[in-house]
Formats: structure tokens, sequence, C-alpha cells
């Protein structure tokens, strides 16, 4: 069986067959919609977002992934994540990438906005903005030299604590061995009565 998925986006849509149990990010691979995700497809991030216009009884059930990262009001308005979201039975499906402004932005998109800032920049500024990023990797280099010997000397002090402890535990117990048990009595009596003479 096959469902008919059809992609609406602003520079028109898209409209084509795929077979039961494709995830809607496969489907979105095959039929040249770039769909971004961050994650690899894991269900890490919300970057592959969709909105389910039609057919949402045609898709699987809500994952945990997408209710932690979309949220009861997204899934609500129609939203799923592609990576998480598969077609399960025969039928007519349409739906729209969510708007980067509704969704985090991927690490490319930020680079890329990144760079276009950057660029616009006076040569004074971008001196300025190259010299404060140095400022701070030398910073957090210094916090990070500086706080590694004090790390090794607290791990040093927690192997000698725990060395410490099992010698003292020995140590006790050679001086205080535990007390010896008792002998079994037969048959489940009572040790402080004397046994019956024999006749």
């Amino acid at each position: 069986m096959t469902v008919n998925v059809e992609w609406r986006t602003d520079g028109g849509g898209l409209t084509g067959l795929v077979a039961e149990g494709t995830y809607l990010l496969d489907a979105a691979n095959r039929m040249g919609v770039r769909l971004p995700a961050e994650c690899g497809g894991r269900g890490e991030c919300d970057t592959c977002a969709v909105v389910i216009e039609e057919g949402a009884d045609v898709l699987s059930a809500r994952t945990e992934a997408e209710l932690k990262h979309l949220g009861a009001e997204r899934l609500a308005a129609g939203e799923r994540l592609a990576c998480q979201t598969r077609a399960v039975r025969a039928g007519n499906v349409a739906l729209r990438p969510v708007p980067v402004a509704k969704r985090e932005e991927t690490t490319e998109e930020t680079a890329k906005d990144f760079k276009e800032e950057f660029r616009r920049l006076s040569l004074r500024k971008k001196l300025a903005t190259l010299a404060g990023l140095e400022a701070e990797m030398a910073y957090e280099t210094l916090v990070r030299a500086v706080d590694l010997p004090f790390e090794l000397f607290g791990k040093g002090l927690d192997l000698l604590g725990g060395r410490g402890r099992r010698l003292s535990q020995a140590d006790r117990e050679r001086r205080h061995p535990p007390a010896p048990t008792p002998p079994a009595t037969p048959s489940g009596g009572d040790p402080g009565a004397s046994e019956p003479p024999a006749i």
C-alpha cells in the first residue's frame, strides 16, 4: 500500500507516493524537500518539525521525543517531528515545514547568520570582534589550566581516602574478629535445655 504525500512550501508544492512505514524525513529526502535535522534524525531536536495540514490519521502515534521537544501546545497545533513520524496506512497527507522562527536554529543556520553579520561589519569592528573571541578563548583556557591541578589533587585525595578506609576496616577486623557463632542444636531444640538422659 502507498501513501500520497504532498509537501506544501513557499515555493510551491511537491507530491509523491511513499510506502507505508516510511518516515516523513525519508519521504522529504526522496522528494527533494530539504528539511534540516540537526541531530541526524534521532529525535533529539526540533529542527525537522513539520505541520500536518491533512491526513493526521494516516500517521503513527506521537512519541516521547515529540512530546519532549515540541510540547503539548505545538503538538495540538498539528506539529510533528518528521524523523519520528511514519506514514502507517494508505491515504493522503499534506504538510509543510515549520518556519525557522518557530523552531531551534540549526548550527549551519547560526553559522550562516554569523557570517552574514560579520561580513557587514567595518574592518575596525571585525578586528574588535576577533580580539573579543580570542580573549574569551584565552580566558577559558586559563581557567581550565588553573582548575586542572585542583581536579587531579581532589581525585588523588579521594583515592587515598578510599584506601585509608579499607585499611582501617581491615585493621579493625584483625583486632576484633567477629564472635564465633554458636553451634546449631539438633532438631531445632532449645539450646539451653539439656538432653534427656539415655535409658
